[in-house]
């Protein structure tokens, strides 16, 4: 009887275990959770990096297409004067009455319209200034050619004044300098503008006394902020 009471004992035999040792089961289960869950938060901030980075990686390969395709890119120019009259001339009294025609032909070759507006400059004659270019408002459309007509008048007075008018008219040519400026922007993407600006220097050799001339003109396009100055 007693033999069977003790196996009996033994079938039902039940651990426990010490406050101890079920705090650190229960530790060791947390510590394991909260691992668990570290991972997977960094795993998530890992994902969402790599897909912000893929992001930036279009954006910018988007951005960088639209910069090549629409650019601004300078224009090309060819600057000639096509008509020097001299219509009146005279030592005594001194006078002088003569005409500069310049044509300016621009081309853009752009995705984006070029949009000017009207501007006036000085016609000198040894540094002084005795007349004036006036390039009316106008627009070179994207990928286009225009010929733009600048009006240049030449106040016969102001020259025929000049110290230097005589000895000039006598010797040799009478210098007068031409400058024609094209001030505008380029529109791009329909969002912001680009400066750019044309700048024709024309220098004009008039010999009043054959009725000839001479002329030789050089241009600059300068664009972004530097063209604004």
């Amino acid at each position: 009887m007693h033999a069977c009471m003790q196996a009996h004992q033994k079938q039902f035999t039940v651990r426990t275990f010490s406050d101890s040792e079920g705090s650190k089961i229960i530790s060791k289960s947390k510590l394991g959770s909260i691992m668990t869950e570290a991972k997977s938060k960094k795993k998530m901030h890992k994902v969402a990096c790599c897909v912000l980075l893929a992001v930036v990686v279009v954006l910018g390969a988007l951005a960088l297409a639209f910069y090549l395709v629409y650019r601004p890119r300078p224009p090309r120019v060819v600057a000639t004067v096509v008509d020097v009259t001299i219509e009146e001339f005279s030592l005594v009294p001194p006078s002088l009455e003569a005409s500069v025609g310049v044509h300016v032909v621009v081309s853009n070759p752009s995705n984006a319209p070029y949009r000017y507006g009207e501007t006036v400059t000085a016609v000198t004659y040894h540094g002084e200034p005795v007349g004036t270019t006036v390039v009316p408002a106008g627009e070179v459309g994207a990928g286009a050619t225009a010929r733009i007509e600048p009006v240049t008048v030449v106040d016969g007075l102001k020259v025929a004044e000049n110290p230097h008018f005589a000895g000039d008219a006598v010797a040799g040519p009478l210098p007068f300098v031409a400058v024609a400026k094209v001030m505008g922007k380029a529109l791009v993407l329909q969002s912001f503008e680009v400066s750019v600006t044309v700048e024709v220097a024309c220098f004009v050799q008039m010999y009043v006394l054959h009725g000839e001339s001479s002329s030789r003109c050089v241009s600059s396009v300068r664009t972004g902020a530097g063209a604004a100055a």
